[in-house]
């Protein structure tokens, strides 16, 4: 673990070094929030950050300190007092050490994958906004995105935050009542991220790999019932790493900051029980990233999604999708290095409302609605998600 000296040395010639230009100190204070995390974790290529010391006053703290101990990026208190005071929340809970994580990362039990869309059918598209509607199998949610194609520090997305509230996870409901146990494990994930989203007909880039963190649900049924829901991080096509439990009904908070095209850091924490961790971890490489490489993010989407994540022995490869009943989202946005805000919300042709359908492409499962304001979600399960079951 890093030595109180060092994180001390490393603030005090940043302070120095930080005295050009505001593009250099962001530069400079992005690369900071990477090199800091210097705890290695069980797993190669995570890594976390040192816990502030008993006392930490994050209002009080330089950018300096805020990146050495993990804690995300403050807003400007009087451009947006919103912001800050959501920011505040955010920073307490994870300026208190004894609220850090730093437990075993477990491998996790499904993946994430990428998304390949379609233009959404006449009549499909449910939100009635002048976003674009598309379908996709195993995403449901908004995409913002930006006209670049390559990551850039004064013009890509800067980070993408949400918070949600965790679902309770069950299977289908059966006609006669109860839900059906068909033995395998309905899964729900739920995250925000940035990149790996493609639309047939528009170049969006190459989006080869999502940097993304969020709560796994799952139930499964057969002779015996059980269900769950965990934390998790993700740079795919690198494997996921599982956090530690919630519970549904616990309050959630999800980041993911950009700190280069092929560096990011990974912030989540549980309100409820009052646990958080965050993580820098590197964009896949080498034999991760096999086709179209490199791996790097290209800088112009961010994402809050319901998925039903890959890796069962579905024909299609995804799990079913979790019975969540409904995800409602809160004070979720994303940022771009110019300083200008995108929402769920968004109304313009270059936000992406993304609706889900089952492995036949004939049922809509999940659907994301736009509810009381920009930076409101509500994502609901529907059909055969909800009764009677999917067939593959």
């Amino acid at each position: 673990m890093t030595s109180k000296f060092s994180v001390a040395f490393v603030l005090t010639v940043l302070s120095f070094g930080l005295t050009l230009t505001a593009a250099a100190q962001s530069d400079a204070l992005l690369s900071l929030y990477q090199t800091s995390a210097t705890i290695p974790t069980n797993i190669e290529g995570i890594f976390t950050y040192p816990a502030p010391p008993e006392g930490f006053n994050p209002m009080a703290a330089s950018d300096e300190e805020l990146a050495a101990y993990g804690i995300p990026l403050r807003p400007d208190k009087v451009q947006d007092p919103d912001g800050y005071r959501q920011w505040t929340r955010v920073a307490m809970l994870m300026s208190n050490p004894r609220n850090r994580w730093y437990g075993e990362l477990k491998p996790r039990k499904a993946r994430g994958s990428l998304a390949s869309a379609v233009p959404a059918a006449a009549g499909a598209q449910v939100t009635p906004l002048t976003a674009t509607g598309v379908t996709a199998p195993n995403w449901s949610g908004v995409v913002n995105t930006l006209p670049g194609k390559k990551w850039s520090s004064t013009k890509s997305f800067s980070w993408v935050h949400g918070e949600f509230n965790v679902p309770v996870p069950q299977q289908a409901f059966s006609i006669g009542g109860g839900n059906i146990c068909d033995g395998d494990t309905d899964i729900a994930a739920i995250w925000v991220g940035l990149g790996g989203f493609s639309v047939k007909g528009v170049n969006l880039g190459n989006q080869n790999n999502v940097a993304q963190t969020g709560v796994d649900i799952y139930a499964w049924c057969n002779v015996f019932s059980n269900s769950g829901a965990y934390a998790w991080v993700e740079w795919f096509p690198n494997p996921p790493a599982q956090l530690f439990g919630v519970n549904p009904g616990d309050d959630i908070t999800v980041n993911v900051q950009s700190n280069s095209a092929t560096g990011a850091t990974f912030f989540i924490g549980d309100f409820t029980l009052q646990q958080n961790a965050s993580y820098a971890i590197s964009a896949p490489s080498g034999t991760a990233c096999p086709k179209n490489p490199p791996c790097v993010n290209v800088g112009n989407e961010a994402e809050y999604i319901v998925e039903r994540p890959f890796g069962d022995n579905t024909p299609s490869g995804f799990y079913p999708l979790a019975n969540y009943g409904w995800s409602f989202w809160d004070f979720s946005r994303a940022k771009a290095f110019t300083g200008v805000y995108y929402y769920p919300g968004g109304t313009s042709a270059a936000t992406y409302d993304v609706t889900m359908t089952d492995d036949s492409g004939t049922h809509i499962i999940s659907v994301p609605f736009i509810d009381k304001g920009l930076q409101n979600l509500f994502v609901e399960a529907e059909s055969c998600a909800v009764s009677g079951g999917c067939t593959p």
